[in-house]
């Protein structure tokens, strides 16, 4: 297990203006999933590159972001997504007058960067791996979560399942494992509390939690405030096997309304 609490994740500034957090991948014991917060200062730019040995995610968390993604000149805001597949080139700015942050996820732990000079732009139809916010449809789990799916098989994805949700006070995802793969939890927004192999811990905004093949693991909302979660799974099609247990202390009330 590895819980990252904020305090402890590696920051680290490749170029001006772009910082990045490292909230998942060895840091943390992971060693099928790697993570990290990009925060942009205006004006700052990560320059058109591309990956030839991993897919990376970007969901848009604060602000906004101009992003080119194979030549398609796209923008980005809070709750958008980009997958960028492997060597398909991409790149990130910040026009506006404030910070912009996103989360960015793979499966290939120190992937490889290949940098190119800027194209002329694409005028074809945007790629279905560039999602917009209004594009996903949330689902209802369980009681008291919404969940988003930003990217997934049916958005082009071959290797990621990134997910959102959002939390009401009381809910209680179903305790599960994972035989063959890891999960990585995040927590946005709010307090969560997360189960693993029966031992309970809170985790704060910023905060994450790696549960590795086999472990069980599951999180819910002791508070009486929403809070938002990101998961992330090295497969598009996770396989859960559901276990027994149910939190040490009742839980508030799911809201009705």
């Amino acid at each position: 297990m590895a819980i990252l609490s904020l305090a402890d994740q590696i920051i680290t500034e490749s170029t001006s203006g772009v910082v990045g957090r490292r909230i998942g991948g060895p840091n943390s014991g992971a060693t099928q999933i790697t993570a990290g917060l990009n925060t942009l200062a205006p004006a700052a730019i990560i320059t058109y590159h591309s990956h030839p040995d991993a897919e990376i995610m970007h969901y848009v968390i604060e602000g906004d972001v101009e992003g080119v993604i194979d030549g398609h000149r796209v923008s980005l805001h809070a709750g958008d997504g980009a997958l960028a597949p492997v060597n398909v080139k991409h790149s990130f700015e910040n026009r506006s007058g404030a910070p912009a942050k996103f989360i960015t996820a793979g499966t290939t732990i120190g992937a490889a960067r290949i940098d190119h000079e800027p194209e002329p732009p694409s005028h074809g139809p945007l790629p279905n791996y560039v999602v917009f916010a209004e594009d996903v449809l949330p689902t209802y789990p369980w009681p008291g979560t919404e969940r988003f799916d930003p990217m997934d098989a049916s958005f082009g994805s071959s290797t990621i399942l990134f997910s959102k949700g959002v939390t009401a006070p009381g809910s209680i995802g179903p305790p599960h494992f994972h035989p063959e793969t890891e999960e990585f939890m995040y927590c946005l927004e709010g307090e969560l509390m997360a189960m693993y192999n029966g031992e309970e811990f809170t985790l704060h905004a910023g905060d994450m939690l790696l549960a590795e093949p086999g472990a069980h693991h599951a999180i819910f909302n002791a508070s009486n405030k929403t809070a938002t979660l990101i998961a992330i799974h090295p497969t598009t099609a996770p396989i859960r096997e559901l276990v027994d247990w149910t939190p040490s202390k009742p839980l508030p009330a799911i809201p009705t309304d």
